[in-house]
């Protein structure tokens, strides 16, 4: 039997995650170079919509666990699934989003397995008889390329926007469903429930247009200036973590990884840096434009326009021309 790549899938509601389908384009490249088979696994209760949802998205099989004790397991648990599910179809590497899941599923997959956890990579590929992945260092301005040995197994944990959307495919994956005594497996603790965060008085998740700003706005007294350029563009005002942790910001504005993640027509960082848990919550939007004074700012390295300059002294100029075009 041919060896076996997993994307593990995340899904909510019944509704797949767009970093499963950018972990799906890079399990699919990966498993042609490999000659290996790519395999699409999906964990819950009452998952038959997440397996039909996934049979054109490149993978060669879908495999389902399907187990109401799943509705209620901890990480640990899923974890232990994985490893057995990945021991059973002889699989070489997982694939994995590194999102707050991936972060605390990786590490524990890999130790369940014995294998080796690569977390916050950019890229991975087959290169000059390798296995190579990408990741990030010293705050995202150096990359390092990381050859695995020959045989060697591991568990791959990719930053959401690393690879593009798998495509819909004319093949339709055959669905599997594997049993695994989910309830037997020991635990150390249980989730009591999931509640969602209070909304509050805007939904940033809902906005086209989104302003955020950062640290490099210097001081309480100056959000406003930033709140005047959203007003102006009919967008609404957002921040990264570092602006809710001084509480100058509520919560529920927050972008990131710990915060919310948005999608809109148009994001603009103003003094954002670009840490990787920002990047998680905003690097999927479709024009991303950065205003920083540092050019070897991360958040440069996804952003589709970049200014290098004084925000204070080109957010007002947006605002204003932005009002003017408003006016007619």
């Amino acid at each position: 039997m041919a060896q076996s790549i997993v994307v593990l899938v995340e899904h909510v509601d019944g509704k797949v995650d767009s970093v499963t389908l950018q972990l799906l384009t890079a399990g699919r490249q990966l498993a042609s170079q490999l000659n290996a088979q790519l395999i699409a696994l999906a964990l819950g209760h009452q998952i038959a919509g997440v397996g039909t949802a996934l049979q054109n998205c490149g993978a060669d099989k879908v495999v389902l666990v399907d187990n109401a004790a799943l509705d209620s397991a901890a990480g640990e648990v899923q974890a232990k699934v994985v490893a057995q599910v990945a021991k059973q179809l002889d699989v070489c590497f997982v694939l994995v989003g590194y999102g707050l899941v991936g972060m605390e599923l990786t590490p524990a997959i890999a130790a369940q397995m014995g294998v080796s956890a690569l977390t916050n990579c950019v890229d991975v590929k087959f290169a000059d008889d390798a296995v190579v992945v990408t990741r990030p260092v010293f705050d995202s301005t150096l990359h390092a390329h990381v050859a695995l040995d020959n045989d060697e197994r591991a568990v791959i944990a990719l930053q959401k926007g690393s690879f593009a959307p798998a495509e819909a495919s004319a093949n339709q994956a055959p669905i599997e469903t594997v049993n695994v005594d989910v309830a037997s497996i020991p635990a150390r603790s249980k989730v009591l429930g999931i509640s969602e965060e209070p909304i509050g008085d805007v939904d940033i998740t809902k906005a086209e247009i989104v302003v955020s700003v950062g640290r490099g706005i210097g001081t309480v007294e100056k959000i406003p200036l930033i709140g005047e350029l959203a007003d102006a563009l009919g967008g609404v005002l957002a921040c990264s973590r570092p602006i809710v942790d001084v509480g100058w910001l509520p919560r529920e504005r927050q972008v990131g990884a710990s915060g919310r993640t948005v999608t809109p027509k148009i994001y603009i960082a103003c003094g954002i840096s670009g840490a990787i848990q920002h990047l998680a919550g905003m690097r999927d939007a479709n024009k991303i434009i950065a205003i920083n004074k540092d050019a070897n700012a991360p958040i440069f390295g996804v952003a589709h326009i970049g200014v290098v300059g004084d925000l204070f002294e080109i957010v007002p100029a947006l605002t204003k021309a932005a009002r003017e075009a408003k006016a007619g």
